[in-house]
């Protein structure tokens, strides 16, 4: 049987284990900006035809489209991937541009193991391009995704 000052004991203990990061919280946890991600040059190897048909197209330089004051505001969102803002990965911004993981899924975990695709789609849903391709954006003419789709990262036919 507990007494009061053996429940009060038992509450801070745990609490002194959760503030040391010995037990986690029981709410889930909010995952880091760019979390699972491997950015774009983690997919040339492997992908050298997409990677390269990709490099030329407008989201590849989605984030160069923005004025510094604009970056600084909510309109990066749609020009970077993995996060709301720019990442620095070792003094290096990793996260410019749409790059492959906004359309086909993080995947870190698919760079470390290419048999590993949980998560991945081969073709983005319309929901993830509508994020974006949205009256949201200033620029906004209209959206039709299944003619965008094949302009995305077009490769020539073999």
């Amino acid at each position: 049987m507990r007494t009061k000052s053996s429940t009060v004991t038992l509450a801070l203990a745990v609490a002194a284990l959760v503030s040391l990061g010995v037990l986690a919280r029981a709410t889930p946890r909010q995952a880091a900006p760019g979390e699972g991600y491997a950015w774009a040059d983690a997919c040339k190897p492997c992908h050298a035809d997409i990677y390269e048909s990709w490099s030329h197209t407008k989201h590849a330089r989605a984030i160069s489209r923005l004025s510094s004051g604009d970056q600084q505001k909510e309109c990066i969102t749609c020009h970077v991937t993995g996060s709301d803002g720019k990442i620095d990965k070792d003094g290096k911004f990793v996260n410019g541009g749409i790059q492959c993981e906004a359309c086909h899924g993080a995947a870190a975990a698919h760079a470390a193991d290419p048999a590993f695709r949980t998560g991945l789609v081969r073709k983005a849903a319309r929901e993830v391009c509508e994020k974006c391709h949205s009256a949201k954006s200033p620029h906004f003419r209209g959206f039709y995704y299944e003619g965008m789709l094949a302009l995305s990262h077009p490769l020539p036919k073999k």
